[in-house]
């Protein structure tokens, strides 16, 4: 009887950060004119125009909309640029952004890239950890093309929550639908 206890016990701790991840409820948001079609955390709220202004500051350059925790740790970050591109060129885009950001950012670890079909979509990514003044952060960028525009969307979190948002991540990527 105590073997099957302690069994059970170490079955259920070795299950917590499982449950843990999937504890975060995704809604359905759609946005650009209801262009596209992503999930989110339920309790995500879309950051104002005048948070955005300040958060993202460059000129002419301002995010689309941004969805953020409480304390803006985690953040999905959509703009539809001006930028042409084709669906063949996704490949070429996404080299392109990974070389320019190699540059920019040399301090960056580079984990993963690719291209990947999402909803009858091709979707190019990448991400990477860089340093920012007090930590290091997750980047997630993902981008497709919407109306012969970048769509380009980033998910960030601090180093310190990956754990618990990695798996959410990889499916808010895979949530995305471009109408």
């Amino acid at each position: 009887m105590i073997k099957k206890i302690i069994t059970s016990s170490v079955f259920a701790l070795l299950l917590l950060p499982f449950f843990s991840q999937a504890q975060i409820k995704l809604v359905r948001r759609s946005l650009l004119n209801g262009k596209i079609e992503i999930s989110v955390p339920d309790y995500f709220k879309q950051m104002s125009a005048d948070m955005i202004a300040i958060k993202y500051p460059n000129a002419g350059q301002h995010p689309d909309a941004v969805f953020t925790d409480a304390n803006a740790e985690v953040n999905l970050v959509i703009s539809q640029t001006g930028q042409p591109i084709t669906p063949d060129q996704i490949g070429q885009y996404k080299d392109f952004m990974i070389g320019t950001l190699k540059h920019a950012r040399p301090d960056a670890v580079w984990l993963d890239n690719g291209i990947k079909t999402i909803n009858g979509k091709q979707v190019g990514y990448f991400k990477m950890m860089t340093a920012a003044v007090d930590q290091k952060v997750f980047v997630y960028y993902f981008f497709t093309s919407l109306d012969g525009k970048v769509l380009l969307l980033t998910f960030n979190c601090t180093q310190k929550l990956l754990p618990k948002w990695k798996t959410t991540a990889d499916a808010i990527v895979a949530s995305l639908k471009v109408k």
